[in-house]
């Protein structure tokens, strides 16, 4: 919330920070710790944005390396990484919503690039996810419980 409000935190945002997140996020949760991903997914997705805007070396790039378009990056990073944890695009929309709510950056037109941003970013989700379930590209459902899903079913089947 601070750095959509202006603040600069030095070292919040660069690769190394992205990288270290990563990899302790995957350890944690593979040792059973008692961390949520969620936190860390939306400052995982906040991180990407900026990071592909200034070393990416594409000449398109260029007309985006300004404060504005770097929040609104930020944004939708933020809310792309909770609507993959939360498999909830609108809850990623709504969730980028409130932390910059006290800004005024904040445009109509841009609450639907947010929910784009974070409809791919579900959808891109549920398709890995089903080919890592599947073993491959064949039998991948398009189905509400399967690619197309806006929301995550629980499975009571638990095995102890």
């Amino acid at each position: 919330m601070a750095i959509l409000n202006g603040v600069n935190y030095p070292g919040f945002i660069g690769f190394w920070v992205l990288a270290i997140k990563c990899i302790c996020v995957i350890l944690g949760i593979c040792a059973s710790l008692c961390i949520g991903k969620e936190g860390p997914l939306a400052h995982i997705g906040a991180l990407t944005a900026p990071i592909a805007i200034y070393y990416i070396p594409l000449p398109k790039f260029e007309y985006f390396k300004n404060e504005v378009s770097k929040r609104e990056f930020f944004c939708g990073g933020v809310s792309a990484g909770v609507a993959v944890a939360f498999a909830s695009p609108i809850g990623g929309s709504l969730f980028a919503y409130e932390l910059s709510k006290p800004t005024t950056f904040w445009t109509f037109s841009m609450i639907w690039r947010i929910f784009f941003c974070s409809s791919v970013g579900t959808f891109t989700f549920s398709l890995l996810d089903q080919i890592y379930e599947h073993k491959g590209f064949h039998n991948i459902d398009l189905t509400s419980a399967g690619t197309l899903k806006f929301g995550e079913l629980q499975d009571l089947n638990v095995k102890i």
